[in-house]
């Protein structure tokens, strides 16, 4: 029994070449998950074939979900920023921290 792979699928179905059909949904701006959706297979499916062919899917911009505070982006080290950056301080305030603590 021989399994059909997405391939021949697509060329079945959509009596058109692979690539040419991928490359279309690439210039319409589709990602690849919208991609898997209309062929009906899987993500990993798609992007294998597409790195076959050398297409690339419209892929969203990263979220950026870290909002750095005021105290954070602070010049002198407090509490919040302490390890996020080398700081250069002198022997007398690396002594006075330590007394403090």
């Amino acid at each position: 029994m021989h399994t059909i792979t997405v391939e021949e699928r697509i060329t079945e179905e959509y009596h058109c070449d692979v690539a040419a059909l991928l490359e279309t949904y690439a210039n319409d701006g589709l990602t690849s998950k919208q991609v898997a959706r209309k062929l009906d297979c899987g993500v990993s499916n798609v992007r294998r074939i597409a790195r076959k062919y050398n297409i690339r899917f419209n892929q969203p911009a990263p979220q950026v979900t870290i909002r750095q505070s005021q105290e954070f982006q602070a010049p002198k080290m407090n509490p919040i920023n302490f390890l996020s950056r080398t700081w250069h301080t002198n022997k007398k305030s690396v002594h006075r921290v330590a007394e403090l603590a």
